[in-house]
Formats: structure tokens, sequence, C-alpha cells
């Protein structure tokens, strides 16, 4: 049994400028281009090329977990899965949410050059199913673009497909 880490990394900043007038409303999301997120786990479990469709190399009893940031890091704007959408739930089941704690290590000020580093605490998350079985599946995640005040910039969704082959 495997665990599959998939980053997705939006380019927040580059989709708030293309759709000024993005949706308020989270039922209605703004469909956005897929040149403009980006999927990617460890080599050894991609077959082909990741982009904003991933083909994955795992098994049935594997888990996968996406996790989300922006291009920037989330600097400049957030970027926040809030739903998953799929009408084929033989390949993987629904995903959930999981919010966990955790410690992220800062380097200290003036540390330049020297491992010297605080330790910062709050709450993450990831998106957490597993797999049933190999195949293809399309399905859809709804995310929104928040700025640096939390101010909503819009809902958006894009609907990659996952492939599972072994």
């Amino acid at each position: 049994m495997a665990e599959l880490n998939v980053l997705i990394a939006f380019d927040a900043a580059t989709i708030v400028e293309q759709y000024p007038n993005a949706s308020k409303n989270p039922d209605a999301p703004t469909q956005v281009d897929h040149n403009l997120i980006y999927m990617t786990t460890r080599q050894d479990h991609i077959i082909g090329t990741s982009g904003a469709e991933l083909n994955l190399r795992a098994k049935p009893g594997d888990f996968i977990m996406w996790r989300e940031t922006t291009l920037s890091l989330n600097k400049e704007y957030k970027a926040l899965l809030y739903k998953y959408v799929s009408t084929d739930h033989d390949l993987i089941d629904p995903p959930k949410i999981q919010v966990f704690p955790v410690t992220y290590p800062l380097p200290k000020k003036g540390a330049e050059g020297r491992p010297e580093f605080g330790t910062q605490k709050y709450q993450d998350h990831r998106w957490l199913t597993s797999v049933n079985d190999t195949g293809k599946v399309t399905y859809h995640f709804y995310f929104q673009i928040l700025d640096n005040d939390l101010k909503l910039k819009g809902y958006f969704q894009w609907d990659p497909f996952i492939t599972i082959g072994p």
C-alpha cells in the first residue's frame, strides 16, 4: 500500500487577471483554462508528464492525497480546494478533506548562513482518497482564490482526469 502525494499549483495571479468577473457563487464556479494549473507527484509514480492532468502508477489499496498551493507559495493569493465532483466512484472513493496540526520550521532572523530555526504551529489540510481499481476518471475540483486580506477573488473549477495504472 503506497501513499501518493499530489501537489496542485495554481497560477493564481494569472487566473485573477484573466477572470476579473469570476463567479462569487460557490455552487456555480467559473471554468478555468487547464494551462493555469499544474499537478505533480514523485517521478516514479507519474506515467508520462505532469500538468493539469495526471497519470499515476498506483494499485488498489493505495491512497492519493492532494494538497494545493499557488505558484507564489501563497504570497499574493491563496488557493483553496473546497469541493470534489465526480459521477464515477468505482476507480477512487470520493475524496474527503482532512485537517491536522503541523509544526513548520522557520529560519531565525539574523541566522543567515547558520542552520538556526524557530517553529510555527498551525492547522494544515489535504484531500484524501483510496484507490479501488485501475482506469480513468474525469472529475471536477472546485477551488476559491483569496487575496492577502482573505477577500474572495472568485470561485473556480477545472475538470482534470486521473488515470490509475500499474
